[in-house]
């Protein structure tokens, strides 16, 4: 009998995906895109399991000496799109996978909202899209008082505008703390989007 709730876990180790799988995990997301364990795509064509590539700008050690992306988006785009087809080479199959852009990973304020903006250039990728902006530092940024950016307890509802947006923008699933406020902003959005 299946479980109410689909369990995912947060990995870029094979190791783990595996062993999570084995404990009842049903996908697999990975924050390299699956680039930092050479095994992790052939472990998802083994496992079968869902796959979720995030995008991630170099690795956190490095993030806060990259050169400037120039257009995010269509980095964003371009890299998604290129590890996708390496994984499909190796078997993972493309109706498995969903991505992520990465809001805040690798990413500074000047280059979140650009890419929350121009999100929907991203359904051009033809797979489903997740969207994780909940309480990020972005958010907290632009709700700043006296100089300081809002504490995540206080980004509520610079998340919710954000999540609704990006629902109206083509966003698939998101991920967020605030459940109760997220799926009562998402009922909104998605009746909206059905009212075209």
């Amino acid at each position: 009998m299946r479980p109410d709730a689909v369990i995912s876990i947060d990995t870029y180790k094979a190791g783990v995906a595996r062993a999570a799988a084995a404990a009842g995990a049903e996908i697999v997301n990975d924050v390299s895109g699956l680039r930092w364990d050479p095994q992790m795509a052939k472990t998802i064509s083994e496992l079968k399991c869902g796959a979720i590539l995030m995008h991630m700008r170099g690795r956190p050690e490095e993030w806060r000496t990259l050169p400037p992306p120039g257009d995010i988006v269509l980095q964003v785009k371009r890299e998604l799109r290129e590890w996708v087809e390496a994984a499909v080479v190796v078997g993972v199959r493309r109706e498995i996978i969903v991505l992520d852009p990465g809001f805040g990973f690798g990413k500074n304020f000047e280059q979140n909202y650009p890419l929350l903006g121009r999100f929907q250039e991203l359904q051009s990728l033809g797979l489903p899209l997740l969207a994780g902006t909940s309480r990020k530092s972005f958010i907290g940024r632009m709700l700043a008082k006296d100089g300081k950016g809002a504490a995540p307890a206080d980004r509520l509802y610079g998340n919710l505008a954000a999540q609704t947006a990006l629902i109206l923008k083509g966003a698939h699933i998101l991920r967020t703390h605030d459940v109760k406020a997220a799926v009562e902003a998402a009922r909104v959005a998605d009746t909206i989007l059905a009212a075209h």
